[in-house]
């Protein structure tokens, strides 16, 4: 079965990396694309926005960075789908 799941991706002069759903579990707020987890992500594109305004709130230095509302299929692989620039 094939699911449709989210995540924000930032883009700095430090590099691009995924924002992590769950990240007091993970113990990161954001992780390397090659090191994303299914369980990393978020089941609704409104829940991984809500999670970036409130990680902004509190880590303001991250506000100039570039950011996208990535759409992932997962099934055997992950296949981002979806781009849209937020």
């Amino acid at each position: 079965m094939e699911d449709k799941l989210y995540t924000i991706k930032s883009m700095s002069d430090e590099g691009i990396y995924y924002l992590v759903n769950h990240w007091e579990k993970h113990k990161t707020f954001w992780v390397e694309p090659k090191k994303i987890k299914s369980k990393m992500l978020f089941k609704k594109p409104a829940d991984a926005k809500r999670s970036l305004t409130k990680l902004l709130k509190v880590m303001p230095d991250y506000i100039n960075d570039k950011f996208e509302l990535i759409e992932i299929r997962s099934n055997d692989k992950f296949e981002i789908i979806e781009i849209k620039t937020i």
